[in-house]
C-alpha cells in the first residue's frame, strides 16, 4: 500500500504542476509543494483516480534492500518521515532513477526528467519563435512592397494634414525604396512580376507633393517620366495636371497645349472631363484676350451640357466683344438650363399628421435641403447678374433692353425673377441720377404680390427719406410693412422717420420688431444702438453696438460708437483701448485723434494731449477747435509766437470771424509787437465797428503808446455800450434773453477772453459780434487772457480765471523790453473809470 501512496502522491504532482503551468513550457518544474498528509488522501480524487488505475491494483512487493530512502521518478528526492511524506530539493545534482523504472523513469545517470519530451531543449529561459518560412527574395520583395505602400499613405496624410515638407520627404524616400526594389527583383530575377501600380502610386504622389511645394520644375519632370512610359494608362488626366501647373507658372500657351492633348486622349465616354477641359481652355482664352476663342470654346460646353457657369461666362465674352445678337442667343440658352428643383412643392405639404409635418420641418433643414436652396440661389444670382450686364446696351435705350429681358424671363421658367429685374431697373436709374424714373418704376408695383410690392415700398421709402419728404418716406414704409409683416427693412424706415420726428420709444419699437424678424440685421441693430444712446441707456447701447461688431467686425463707425459710450459712461482706459483700436484700422482720423487728445487734457496729460490735437491738425487742419485748443496750450506754456501761427491759420478760414482777429492782436502784443497789434485792432475795428472787445483793446493800447486816439476810441466805445444796451432791453421780452455787458466781454479785456468752449462751430457768424458769451467765460478755466498769467500778481482786479499751474513748476517770466508803461497804468486824466476794461 505504501507503494501505491507514492506513486499516487507522484502522479498528483505532476498533474498539478501541468494545471499550474503557463505559456513557458517550463514553469514550475522549480517549484516546490509543502508536505502532505496521509489522512487527508481518504478525501482526495485524485488519489483515488491513481487507486482505480491499473498500477494501482497490482500486487505489492517490498525492496529487496531498503535504501536509506525510497526515491519516486522524479528529480528531487522524497524521502518518508513518520506518517507524512517529505520533499526537499536535490542539491548534488542528476540522480540516478533505480527504483521505479516500469512508471517510465531511467536511471541513466546523464537524462534529466523529462515527461513531455523535450530532452533536447536548452535549460533556461526558451529561445526566441523562429519563422516558419524561409528568408526568400520573394519575402523580402513583399515586405518592402508593404513598406513603400506605408510611405505612401504617410505622405498623404502629411499633405492632407497641409504638412507640406513632411509629405515630399516621404514620397522621396518611398520613391528611392522603389528603386531599391527594381533592383533587388533584377538580381534575383524577379522582374517579370514587378508591381507597375506600386510604381506608378510612387511616381504620382511624388509628383504631387513638388507641386504642393511649388517645385514645378520637379513636378513637370516627374510627370513627363509618367506619361513617356506607355506602361502607365491615364495619361490624359496627368496632362491635365500638368497643364494646371503652367497655369500657376505664367505658360498660358503651354497650359492650352497640354489641355487640348489631354482633350484628344480622353475618350467620348469621359463627357464630365471633356467639358472641364474645355472649360479650362475657354478661361485660359479669356486670360490671354482672345475673347472670340475663348466664347467658342463656351458655346461648345453649351452644346454638349448646358450648364450656368458656362452660359455666364458666354454671355461675358459676348459682351466684351458687343455683338449684342449673340448677347441675347447665349442669355436665352442660359434661361434654357434646368434645375430640376421642385423644392417648393416636395416640402410645402401640409397635412392633419403632426407626426408627418415635423418630418417635413426636419427635412427642409437637412444638408440636401440647404444644397438645394444654394443651388437655386446661384442660378437666380447669375440670371439677374447676365440680365443687368446686357440691359443697357442690348437696346438703343435703358428701357427698351430691360424690357426685352423681363419679357425673355417671363417666357422661362424663372418667370419670378421677372419682379427682382425691374426693381432692379429701379436701382440703375439711381444710379443714373434719374431718380423720377426709378421712382415711376416702383410706383408699378402697388398692385403686385405681397413680397414684390414690400420690396418696392421699401426702397420708396428710402429715396423719399434721401430726399426730405418724410411724410411720404412713413406712409410707403407702412404699405411696405402691412404688405410683408416680416419685412425688417420697413421697420429700420420707419424707425428712421420715428427718429426724425423725435418720438424714440416709437423707433425703439419698430426695431425691436425688425429684430424679431431677422436677429442679425445689422441696420436694426445699429440704429437701435443710437436711440438708446440718446435716451441715456448707455449699457444696452452698448449691448447693441457689441452684437453689431461681432457681425461685422472691423467697422470703424461700430469701433467709435463703443468707444464713446465708454467715454460717456467715463470709463476712460476702455474708451482709449477702442479709440486705439479704430486709429489700427484708420490711422489718419483726425476726430478720433482729438476725441483721445480730449481724453488726455481732462486727465492731466498735457504733453499727450497734445501730441493727439497735433496729429489731428495735421490731418484736418481746418478744425477750429483743434486750432482753438493748440493755441490755448501753446499761451499757457508762454509760447505765444506759436499760437499766432494757429490763429493766423483760423483767420485764414474764417476772415469774417472777428473773434481769430482779436487772439491774433493778442497774440501780438504778447510778444512785444505793440504797433503791429494797434494796426490789427484797427483794421479790425475799421471792419467790426460795434465791435466792444476791439474798443477796449485800442484804448488800452493807444494809451499805453501815449497816442491821442485813445479819447476818441473812448468815445466810439461809450457809445457802442450804449447801443448795446438799447438793443438787450428790446430783446429782453423773454425770461433769461437779457445779456448784461459784464457777461459779454472780459473783465481783463484781453484778446483771450475770447477763448471758451464752444468750439465746435465752425462757421462764423453763430455769435454774436464779441463773439463770446457769459456760459463760455465760466466754463473757461485752462486759461482767459494772454494777460491773466503775466499780470495776476500786479492786477487783482483782472483776475478772470486760475492761471496755468505747469506740473514740474512755473516756467521763468520772460522780460518786456518793449512796454515802455504797465498795461493798467493810464496817464490820460480825462478817461474816466466807467471807460477802462472792466
Amino acid at each position: 500500500m505504501c507503494d501505491v501512496v507514492r506513486v499516487a502522491c507522484a502522479i498528483k504532482m505532476i498533474m498539478l504542476t501541468a494545471m499550474q503551468m503557463n505559456d513557458d513550457i517550463y514553469d514550475g518544474y522549480n517549484n516546490y509543494p509543502t508536505v502532505y498528509n496521509i489522512k487527508d488522501f481518504e478525501q482526495d480524487e485524485y488519489f483515488h483516480e491513481a487507486l482505480n488505475t491499473s498500477y494501482g491494483r497490482r500486487s505489492l512487493f517490498t525492496a529487496k534492500a531498503p535504501g536509506t530512502a525510497m526515491r519516486l521518478g522524479t528529480s528531487t528526492g522524497f524521502h518518508r518521515s513518520g506518517t507524512g511524506i517529505s520533499i526537499r530539493p536535490s542539491t548534488s545534482g542528476v540522480r540516478p532513477m533505480t527504483a521505479v523504472r516500469g512508471a517510465g523513469y531511467t536511471s541513466s545517470s546523464r537524462q534529466t526528467f523529462d515527461p513531455l519530451n523535450m530532452g533536447n531543449t536548452v535549460k533556461g529561459a526558451a529561445p526566441p519563435l523562429e519563422s516558419g518560412k524561409e528568408d526568400t527574395p520573394e519575402e523580402k520583395i513583399k515586405v518592402a512592397e508593404r513598406k513603400i505602400m506605408e510611405l505612401i499613405e504617410s505622405s498623404v496624410e502629411a499633405a492632407y494634414e497641409n504638412n507640406a515638407k513632411v509629405a515630399l520627404e516621404r514620397a522621396r524616400e518611398a520613391s528611392s525604396r522603389e528603386r531599391a526594389l527594381i533592383r533587388l527583383e533584377e538580381q534575383a530575377g524577379l522582374s517579370d512580376n514587378h508591381n507597375v501600380d506600386l510604381t506608378f502610386a510612387v511616381i504620382f504622389n511624388l509628383a504631387t507633393q513638388y507641386t504642393n511645394n511649388d517645385m514645378f520644375t520637379e513636378a513637370i519632370a516627374t510627370y513627363q517620366a509618367i506619361t513617356k512610359n506607355r506602361a502607365f494608362g491615364n495619361n490624359a488626366r496627368l496632362k491635365v495636371n500638368m497643364g494646371n501647373i503652367y497655369v500657376k507658372i505664367g505658360q498660358l500657351s503651354q497650359a492650352i497645349k497640354m489641355y487640348r492633348m489631354a482633350f484628344d486622349q480622353a475618350s467620348a465616354a469621359h463627357k464630365d472631363l471633356r467639358i472641364k477641359i474645355m472649360h479650362n481652355i475657354g478661361m485660359l482664352f479669356v486670360q490671354m484676350g482672345r475673347l472670340e476663342e475663348a466664347a467658342n470654346s463656351f458655346e461648345w460646353v453649351m452644346k454638349e451640357r448646358a450648364e450656368f457657369k458656362a452660359g455666364l461666362h458666354t454671355v461675358l465674352c459676348h459682351f466684351a466683344l458687343s455683338h449684342r445678337d449673340k448677347m441675347k442667343r447665349a442669355f436665352l440658352e442660359l434661361l434654357e438650363v434646368q434645375l430640376n428643383i421642385d423644392q417648393e412643392d416636395r416640402y410645402n405639404i401640409s397635412t392633419d399628421d403632426v407626426t408627418s409635418n415635423i418630418l417635413n420641418e426636419i427635412l427642409k433643414n437637412d444638408d440636401l435641403s440647404k444644397l438645394e436652396k444654394e443651388l437655386k440661389s446661384e442660378a437666380e444670382k447669375t440670371i439677374l447678374s447676365a440680365a443687368k450686364l446686357i440691359a443697357p446696351v442690348i437696346e438703343d435705350t435703358l428701357t427698351a433692353g430691360f424690357a426685352w429681358c423681363v419679357d425673355a424671363i417671363k417666357s422661362s421658367a424663372y418667370g419670378p425673377l421677372a419682379a427682382d429685374l425691374e426693381i432692379n431697373k429701379a436701382m440703375v436709374f439711381l444710379h443714373n441720377r434719374e431718380t423720377q424714373l426709378a421712382i415711376d418704376t416702383l410706383k408699378m408695383f402697388e398692385n403686385r404680390e405681397s413680397k414684390v410690392n414690400s420690396a418696392a415700398a421699401t426702397t420708396l421709402s428710402f429715396i423719399y427719406f434721401l430726399q426730405g419728404d418724410y411724410e411720404q418716406a412713413e406712409n410707403c414704409g407702412e404699405i411696405a410693412r402691412k404688405a410683408d409683416c416680416y419685412n425688417a427693412a420697413a421697420y429700420v424706415n420707419l424707425s428712421a422717420c420715428a427718429i426724425r420726428k423725435g418720438e424714440l420709444d416709437v423707433a425703439r419699437e419698430f426695431l425691436l420688431c425688425a429684430l424679431d424678424t431677422d436677429a442679425s440685421h445689422v441696420q436694426a441693430l445699429y440704429s437701435l444702438g443710437l436711440v438708446y444712446k440718446k435716451q441715456g441707456m448707455y449699457e444696452q447701447a452698448l449691448e447693441c453696438f457689441w452684437k453689431v461688431r461681432n457681425i461685422v467686425r472691423h467697422d470703424p463707425q461700430t469701433l467709435y460708437q463703443i468707444g464713446h459710450l465708454y467715454q460717456l459712461m467715463n470709463d476712460v482706459d476702455q474708451a482709449a483701448e477702442w479709440y486705439n483700436q479704430l486709429l489700427g484700422i484708420i490711422p489718419s482720423d483726425p476726430g478720433v485723434l482729438q476725441k483721445l487728445g480730449e481724453m488726455y487734457d481732462a486727465s492731466g496729460d498735457k504733453q499727450q494731449a497734445y501730441q493727439l490735437y497735433s496729429d489731428s491738425y495735421r490731418y484736418f487742419p481746418a478744425n477750429f477747435e483743434v486750432i482753438d485748443w493748440l493755441g490755448s496750450y501753446f499761451v499757457t506754456m508762454q509760447v505765444a509766437e506759436k499760437a499766432l501761427t494757429y490763429f493766423k491759420k483760423a483767420v485764414e478760414l474764417a476772415p469774417s470771424e472777428p473773434r481769430w482777429r482779436l487772439l491774433v492782436a493778442a497774440c501780438l502784443r504778447r510778444t512785444g509787437q505793440f504797433h503791429k497789434a494797434l494796426l490789427e485792432y484797427q483794421d479790425i475795428h475799421e471792419k467790426f465797428p460795434e465791435n466792444i472787445e476791439c474798443l477796449k483793446f485800442l484804448i488800452r493800447l493807444c494809451s499805453d503808446l501815449g497816442l491821442k486816439e485813445a479819447q476818441m476810441y473812448a468815445t466810439e466805445l461809450k457809445r457802442a455800450e450804449k447801443a448795446k444796451e438799447l438793443k438787450d432791453r428790446q430783446g429782453s421780452a423773454r425770461p433769461g434773453s437779457r445779456r448784461t455787458n459784464s457777461g459779454a466781454s472780459s473783465r481783463t479785456g484781453s484778446g483771450m477772453s475770447m477763448l471758451s468752449d464752444h468750439r465746435s462751430s465752425p462757421i462764423p457768424g453763430r455769435r454774436d459780434n464779441q463773439g463770446l458769451s457769459s456760459a463760455g467765460i465760466s466754463r473757461s478755466n485752462r486759461m482767459s487772457t494772454i494777460e491773466n498769467y503775466s499780470e495776476a500778481a500786479n492786477d487783482s482786479n483782472d483776475r478772470t480765471g486760475t492761471p496755468y499751474v505747469d506740473p514740474i513748476g512755473p516756467l521763468p517770466t520772460r522780460p518786456m523790453t518793449s512796454a515802455g508803461k504797465r498795461d493798467d497804468d493810464f496817464g490820460d486824466e480825462e478817461l474816466g473809470d466807467d471807460l477802462l476794461p472792466e
